[in-house]
């Protein structure tokens, strides 16, 4: 089979991989969708060493073959995957920190994971990370659970309080989702802070408050919602360093922010500007398999929205390279581009 490599920067390749048949524990999925990620670019444009089974981690497909001792998944079933739980065994699991499972996260994005990920027909993965996936939500929504399933997870690590006025910055589609969930999660006022036009008016089509430009509109928004206090919490979802700052800048003393965004670059920030607001500071990455199954639920009875995200963009793996080069070159602007690796 070929499988959607990210090389290096500015490489991709469609290499020849063998078809994959499951050890004991596995399953061998046959990928139906799997959405570009802004990690994906982000790993093209910077030059990541991007590990394979974690290029195309947005993917939905049917279990097409199991190995003797899997028992939570069937063939034929629809499925998407994350994470494994915790091994157990492990320094982290025998410290209580079985969310940071070193096997899990090894088998995840280390060296004994996938050969590749999404970006093929098939991917062969341990059976104990696949969920399946409820009827319901169609095959192009689905390819969505994984990245709505990062905006879940941010805003369960987040600080965030029912009537808090959050300010979402960068409206991708982790923004977008990010700003839904904190909707959900019982946020006051929600505000999508994002300098492009269109992006801004699909944030109010997904049910967000307000959306505004970055500077002057931003700042007049926040003074007439808070009468010059600012947010109390701000998502960085752009993954740009310039937004760090930013974020910080626009919530109020006391306040916080969560970075959801991810980027390999250095970020300038004013320490004593943080130290003066005592801002408290979280990260996010990744989730685990029971926020996956929640979010699924959350799309099934449409407390998210994701259909406007993906808006039926559909690729080949033919074509998967030179899309690829377009979002980094911003040749295009599309929230969330599918890859349908069996075409073609």
């Amino acid at each position: 089979m070929r499988a959607g490599l990210i090389t290096g920067k500015g490489q991709f390749e469609l290499v020849e991989k063998e078809d994959p048949t499951p050890e004991a524990d596995e399953v061998v999925v046959a990928v139906q969708r799997c959405g570009i990620c802004g990690s994906d670019v982000h790993a093209y444009v910077e030059g990541w060493k991007y590990a394979p089974g974690i290029c195309g981690h947005e993917w939905v497909g049917v279990v097409a073959a199991i190995g003797r001792e899997v028992i939570n998944v069937t063939e034929g079933e629809r499925v998407t995957g994350a994470l494994a739980p915790g091994c157990g065994k492990c320094l982290e699991c025998r410290n209580d920190l079985s969310q940071y499972c070193r096997t899990a996260w090894s088998d995840y994005s280390g060296p004994t994971g996938p050969t590749s990920g999404g970006f093929a027909p098939f991917i062969r993965l341990k059976a104990e990370r696949v969920i399946s996936i409820p009827e319901g939500i169609s095959t192009d929504d689905a390819a969505l659970i994984e990245p709505a399933s990062v905006a879940l997870h941010a805003v369960r690590r987040s600080r965030l309080r029912v009537g808090d006025v959050v300010c979402v910055v960068g409206c991708g589609p982790i923004g977008l989702l990010t700003a839904q969930v904190a909707k959900a999660a019982g946020a006051g006022v929600v505000i999508a802070v994002e300098p492009d036009e269109n992006r801004r008016k699909l944030a109010v089509t997904t049910g967000i408050d307000v959306a505004v430009s970055p500077g002057e509109e931003l700042r007049g928004t926040l003074d007439e919602l808070t009468q010059g206090l600012r947010a109390d919490i701000g998502f960085d979802c752009a993954g740009i360093p310039q937004t760090m700052q930013q974020s910080v800048d626009m919530v109020r003393r006391g306040g916080s922010v969560c970075l959801v965004g991810v980027t390999s670059q250095d970020a300038l920030i004013s320490p004593l500007r943080w130290i003066g607001k005592e801002v408290s500071l979280d990260t996010s990455i990744v989730f685990t398999l029971e926020e996956m199954k929640a979010t699924a639920n959350m799309i099934l009875d449409g407390r998210l929205s994701v259909a406007p995200l993906h808006n039926n963009d559909i690729v080949d793996l033919d074509g998967l390279g030179r899309t690829i080069d377009d979002l980094a070159e911003r040749r295009i602007d599309a929230v969330k581009i599918l890859v349908d690796p069996s075409a073609g």
